[in-house]
């Protein structure tokens, strides 16, 4: 502010108007007292003098006087002829000069004085926040509560005398456009968009033609009756899917993009219900039911593709961009139509009774043939599991059955080994007994024979030898040795 009071002050001089700042200097008491913050305002010969720098000022002068209390800097001034005023970052003040023309001020100080007519401060606006009284939403045309904001417009206006009444008009328009949006403007007969931020028109040629969306939006709504090939009326409730691509083309016709679409849609649903048969608009109960039926698909895909390519073609004449367009349940129409449609849910209950036990029969055939295929697979896993037990059985058995003929192949080769032996050890000793010729040798190899004979017997065993002596003995037990009978012994 104080530099907007310097540029103001060389403008006067350059004018011839006289300075604006006052040359007094400050004392260290008495007099005015100005604080920081704060301006004095002296008058001379009707034009303001202006004080800025604080300190205690004196006025000996008879053709200057104080002009009230000292004014806040903050705060919006007019005296004798001088208005000033400051706004902040965000904010914007809205002036007008001597001929009502009108200005803004952003970010700064402002200051001028008129000697011919009075500069206004009408009014300061924060443009961040125009406040939600001030809010436009989207258009609510079929009633669904859409409480979306599309940008924010605070219209300032102004009393103003015209011959002997007063009227209030618009001098200056905010917008505050969020992202995603826009806000056309019309300039006599030209218009044009501005993006998201904020904007103010003081252009009284300039009118405001409304906010909109880039965003993607849909609308569910019901059509007028359209009429089969029977002639029998039906109703469509559909959901339309969109989003504007060009506001400026859609602005030159419509107010919004709805508004557009919706007459297209309705002549896009006539053109193809008139194709159509009510049968056809009758295969299920609901479009996209529990109970799936292949056959409504045909003039349900038809419909959508037909209504969604003639509605895209129009559209796109308008700046708006169609992207689905889908039929979310039916209705016939009149008395023929309530009847026709009674009689068809008559039949759709049937079908569904038909397809229900249809169905359960199918899960009871299922569940068998489950069962079956269980019992299947449990046998062959028991049978498998015998025919593994078996060839464990025939094995432990083939082992033990090698094993025992290996046993007894080695036990009866052990045998003979053994017999070999002992035969051939009786045949040695047979040969060496044989081979004595002295007969003293020959008696004591039979006698040894004979103790030996003895020696086998039990403790209390009683011998007859027979009756000789000497070489009866010996005689006897050669024979003995010779492999004869021992008749006499007992």
């Amino acid at each position: 502010l104080l530099d907007a009071f310097l540029r103001l002050d060389h403008n006067m001089q350059r004018g011839k108007i006289g300075h604006l700042i006052s040359r007094k200097r400050s004392h260290a008491w008495g007099g005015r007292e100005i604080n920081v913050g704060q301006l004095g305002i002296l008058s001379y010969k009707g034009r303001p003098i202006v004080v800025t720098k604080p300190g205690n000022y004196w006025n000996w002068s008879w053709t200057h006087s104080w002009l009230g209390p000292n004014l806040d800097l903050t705060a919006v001034n007019e005296v004798n002829g001088l208005t000033f005023a400051q706004v902040g970052q965000s904010e914007a003040m809205v002036c007008l000069d001597p001929q009502n023309q009108v200005f803004i001020v952003r970010n700064g100080g402002f200051a001028a004085y008129g000697s011919n007519g009075t500069y206004k401060v009408v009014e300061i606006v924060d443009t961040l926040n125009l406040g939600e009284e001030y809010a436009i939403r989207e258009s609510d045309t079929d009633n669904d509560g859409s409480t979306r904001v599309l940008g924010y417009k605070k219209e300032i206006r102004h009393r103003v005398s015209v011959g002997s009444n007063q009227k209030h008009v618009t001098i200056a328009t905010f917008f505050n456009v969020p992202a995603q949006n826009t806000v056309v403007i019309q300039n006599a007969g030209h218009l044009k968009a501005f993006g998201a931020g904020q904007h103010v028109i003081t252009n009284p040629r300039c009118t405001f033609r409304g906010f909109f969306t880039f965003g993607e939006r849909q609308k569910a709504f019901r059509t007028q009756p359209a009429y089969t090939l029977e002639g029998v009326p039906v109703v469509l409730h559909v959901n339309l899917r969109y989003r504007v691509v060009n506001a400026i083309e859609l602005t030159k016709s419509y107010e919004s993009a709805f508004q557009a679409l919706k007459n297209p849609a309705q002549s896009a649903v006539n053109a193809v219900v008139s194709r159509l048969s009510y049968q056809q608009f009758m295969r299920a109960k609901n479009i996209g039911g529990d109970i799936p039926d292949v056959e409504h698909m045909s003039w349900l895909e038809a419909f959508k593709s037909e209504c969604l390519r003639s509605l895209a073609e129009h559209a796109l004449e308008y700046g708006v961009q169609v992207l689905a367009f889908d039929v979310l349940d039916r209705r016939l129409e009149g008395k023929l139509g309530d009847d026709l449609e009674d009689q068809a849910e008559s039949v759709l209950k049937n079908q569904m009774q038909a397809t229900q036990i249809s169905l359960q029969n199918k899960i009871k055939t299922e569940t068998e043939r489950g069962r079956l295929e269980v019992a299947n697979v449990r046998a062959q896993q028991q049978l498998k599991e015998a025919d593994a037990e078996a060839e464990k059985l025939r094995r432990i058995a083939q082992a033990q059955a090698d094993s025992n003929k290996i046993e007894t192949e080695q036990k009866v080769r052990a045998t003979e080994q053994l017999a070999e032996a002992e035969q051939k050890r009786i045949m040695l000793e047979g040969q060496g007994y044989a081979s004595v010729t002295s007969p003293h040798g020959q008696r004591m190899q039979l006698e040894k024979v004979e103790k030996e004979k003895f020696g086998s017997l039990p403790e209390k065993a009683t011998v007859f030898v027979g009756q000789g002596q000497g070489d009866a003995g010996v005689t006897d037990g050669y024979k003995f040795a010779k492999g004869m009978s021992m008749g006499g012994v007992a």
